[in-house]
């Protein structure tokens, strides 16, 4: 994943609320899955690795945050346990065996989760994240972003 990639996933999880967090996650998945696909495809073996490494370490976090009290969360285990035993066996192997598929569940469950993600207006977690304001200036190629408030008291919200 690129420096800006990085940026861009991190100014969003600054302003996102649960579900729009999950939606995140998903995004990430996918992203590293497709940027092991591309080093599989040149031989990297090491880039292969460690986006295979960040892809597990997100379905990680998205099945440690399930609530079993509803009948989803058990089916959504499920999935990612396929997905974590199909990415750790290709990670061991250096192929790419299943990830069409693999790609193609997570960008179905993003789907479900961003329509359900337009419905939440719950608040952002991160209570006091800088404030980036876009387009007030303009460079040669994009757009400018400002960040306000840089003070010290910025986080998650209790």
């Amino acid at each position: 994943m690129t420096k800006e990639a990085k940026q861009i996933f991190t100014r969003r999880i600054t302003q996102a609320n649960r579900t729009q967090l999950v939606v995140i996650l998903y995004d990430m998945i996918l992203t590293y899955l497709k940027d092991a696909a591309d080093a599989c495809d040149i031989g990297c073996e090491e880039e292969f690795k460690k986006d295979m490494q960040c892809a597990r370490n997100c379905i990680a976090e998205l099945r440690n945050s399930l609530n079993f009290s509803y009948d989803l969360s058990k089916t959504l285990f499920s999935i990612y346990a396929f997905a974590d035993r199909e990415i750790a066996n290709n990670i061991s192997g250096i192929k790419t065996t299943h990830m069409t598929e693999i790609i193609q569940m997570f960008a179905k469950l993003r789907e479900a989760y961003h329509t359900i993600s337009k419905e939440d207006t719950t608040q952002p977690l991160m209570e006091n994240a800088q404030d980036v304001y876009a387009g007030f200036t303009y460079g040669r190629t994009d757009i400018n972003e400002s960040l306000l408030y840089s003070g010290t008291g910025r986080g998650f919200c209790i």
